[in-house]
């Protein structure tokens, strides 16, 4: 009945929006708060006049890896009144030289071509990157400008955002990555999900709880 539904309403032209808030109205009553998701104590404020999605992730979590591809996928499905974002988890030295990573690349606008590169670094050519130098190093084999790397690296700029992910992290009380967190109100968390795939229904039903 609801392939159907979904027919006519792209025979109609209906916006993707309402298609999206079609598929989420049917899992409205199989959620609950304090079981499948957390309401955060102190909402964290959001950029734009969208509904934000943030992934709170680490280069270093194995279980990140085997999500991304699932999750990049889902993202491009998601509504125009949707924004997708991300912090990284910053819980140790090898977390936090991973999340200064993260923010250098995406200041010098590689992030896009470098994101999986470093997630493969680690998990899949299991390279030991345990310092800025070695990071740099690696990472001029595959084409970025170490010297531009490491002064980016080292940035005031950089360094502000680090500050404001460590912030944000403390206030999602995440107990673990990676954590789904729905328009700065709402933490989802695979345990309490069920599987990560799971984690992004749970998603697309707090979006539609957000926009109503």
């Amino acid at each position: 009945m609801r392939q159907s539904i979904l027919f006519r309403m792209k025979r109609l032209g209906v916006v993707p929006a309402m298609m999206f808030l079609l598929l989420s109205f049917g899992a409205q009553a199989e959620y609950e708060a304090g079981v499948h998701y957390f309401e955060l104590p102190t909402p964290i404020a959001v950029s734009g006049d969208g509904i934000e999605v943030t992934e709170y992730f680490s280069y270093g979590c194995n279980h990140c890896y085997q999500f991304e591809p699932i999750l990049a996928a889902w993202v491009k499905t998601l509504p125009e009144d949707v924004t997708f974002n991300r912090t990284p988890a910053m819980w140790n030295q090898g977390y936090t030289l991973l999340a200064q990573t993260y923010y250098t690349l995406l200041a010098m606008d590689l992030l896009e071509t470098m994101h999986l590169e470093v997630f493969n670094a680690i998990h899949l050519k299991r390279q030991n990157i345990r310092s800025p130098e070695a990071m740099a190093d690696y990472l001029s084999k595959v084409g970025v400008d170490p010297l531009a790397f490491v002064k980016v690296f080292n940035s005031f700029g950089v360094q502000s955002s680090l500050r404001q992910a460590d912030a944000r992290g403390r206030a999602y009380r995440a107990t673990g990555v990676p954590t789904i967190i729905v328009h700065g109100k709402y933490r989802i968390e695979t345990g309490s999900a069920g599987s990560t795939q799971a984690m992004l229904k749970v998603a697309e039903y707090l979006i539609n709880l957000e926009r109503q």
